[in-house]
């Protein structure tokens, strides 16, 4: 985001060459990207400063704050949370402008880039911007009703006459999504029609599994031979996700879903609620692609539903041990938050790789299982690929250097793999020997740990 590139100049020519405004600019800039990447116990009060911070510009540089918040909220979908949070703040204390414009500014673009990107079919910017209109919702800066219209409409193409599987199967997940995200809210707020529509997504399940929807055999990583507990579906992983969430045992909180929003009820409470506007989904079109992730159990299964996962609290993050055995809560939502980062990054794997590291960390948990089969997930999908090859190669490589026990867990996968060769799609196996090739490479060609299992 907006990095100088003058690196010839030295460094006090620079700062005397630099227009104030631009320098004011950059401050802005990084302040807004790099909110809650440092420390989450620390997260309300940086929120704080930075709200105090970015109301003082708003005069000056409303465009770039929104635009720069927007942008964030796209290529850092974890981080949604905090930026409805922000957001909140900054319409709560408008300082000088008149009440409601900074959350009507922000309901109205949000709204505009949603339907550009709809009717674009930007995929990822689509599920973005419908997590974003949910934190808005737990912000108090958009209604709950209008977030749960939204949801509806896009529930709504699983009903189209004729919906490819793909389609549908995608719209539902970004559905079961933002429920995660929203659902303590929506059922304090709006307890029939959230029901109601947890009702419609659980219907849709049923249908899903009674037409066995699934994946067809040519797209599984063994083929038909594929065993139950080998492959998650992406719908699979989040329905069950939003399942334990709305149990008892979870009343929508997890450590790992952040509500900063939750800090600040009071100074929220005094915002009256925006409808977000009504969008539309445009029909299917050739070319469209649904984007998933198709999860390899390649390590071990997820803890039964509450065992392993960290604990819940009320503030904005923290929690959980430094062990594996995470939850099921967890581990999927750790799964969905690193498919999401690096689906994002693909121009820089060491830029991917810090944000990932950074996010184990500041999460506070033992991440290297989610993260190894998340990324042989993605690099053995099939047809093929979403990324280059090399980029999650490098990946690999550098999660395996980060993360202390990541090179443990990857042996773990890769034996996994090998052990079910023969049954391993042709495809699969060559793109398998590939990686490994290069990965080795990188450690003098040396096959130990792998070479005693086999």
């Amino acid at each position: 985001y907006h990095h100088a590139s003058r690196r010839h100049m030295p460094l006090n020519k620079r700062a005397r060459e630099e227009p104030e405004e631009e320098s004011i600019e950059k401050r802005l800039v990084n302040l807004i990207v790099r909110i809650g990447d440092r420390s989450i116990a620390d997260l309300n009060s940086h929120l704080r400063g930075l709200a105090a911070a970015l109301t003082a510009e708003l005069p000056t540089s409303r465009t770039l704050i929104y635009d720069t918040i927007l942008d964030c909220v796209r290529g850092l979908q974890p981080k949604a949370p905090i930026y409805g949070a922000l957001c909140g703040l900054l319409a709560a204390n408008p300082q000088g402008e008149p009440d409601g414009v900074v959350a009507a500014d922000i309901v109205a673009q949000l709204g505009r880039e949603l339907q550009e990107a709809l009717d674009v079919h930007a995929t990822f910017s689509i599920r973005a911007f419908c997590r974003f209109a949910i934190e808005l919702a737990n912000a108090r800066v958009a209604s709950v009703d209008s977030a749960l219209a939204l949801l509806e409409t896009l529930l709504a193409v699983t009903a189209e006459p004729g919906v490819l599987p793909a389609r549908a199967e995608w719209f539902a997940c970004v559905v079961l999504d933002s429920l995660a995200l929203g659902g303590e809210v929506f059922t304090r707020d709006a307890p029939e029609r959230s029901a109601a529509l947890l009702g419609a997504v659980r219907a849709y399940a049923a249908t899903r599994g009674a037409d066995a929807l699934s994946a067809p055999a040519l797209l599984l990583p063994y083929g038909g031979a594929t065993r139950p507990g080998e492959v998650t579906e992406h719908f699979d992983a989040l329905f069950a996700l939003v399942e334990a969430l709305s149990s008892d045992s979870y009343h929508w909180r997890s450590s790992l879903l952040l509500a900063p929003s939750r800090s600040f009820a009071s100074e929220l409470a005094a915002l009256e609620p925006l409808p977000l506007p009504t969008v539309s989904v445009p029909a299917h079109t050739r070319g469209c692609t649904y984007p998933c992730l198709r999860r390899l159990r390649l390590c071990s299964e997820p803890a039964a539903d509450g065992d392993g996962d960290a604990a819940m609290g009320d503030g904005g993050g923290g929690g959980g041990g430094g062990g594996g055995g995470l939850g099921l809560v967890d581990r999927t939502l750790m799964e969905e938050y690193a498919w999401l980062l690096v689906s994002q990054f693909e121009e820089s794997h060491k830029d991917a790789a810090k944000l990932l590291h950074g996010l184990a960390e500041n999460l506070a948990i033992d991440a290297c299982e989610p993260l190894v089969e998340t990324l042989l997930s993605m690099l053995l999908l099939l047809p093929a690929p979403r990324h280059r090859q090399t980029y999650y190669a490098c990946l690999l490589l550098d999660i395996s250097r980060l993360l202390t026990p990541a090179p443990r867990m990857l042996v773990r996968a890769v034996n996994t793999l090998y052990a079910s060769l023969d049954r391993l799609d042709a495809e699969l196996a060559i793109r398998l020997a590939d990686w490994l090739s290069f990965h080795i490479s990188h450690f003098g060609f040396n096959l130990e740990p792998f070479e005693a299992s086999w």
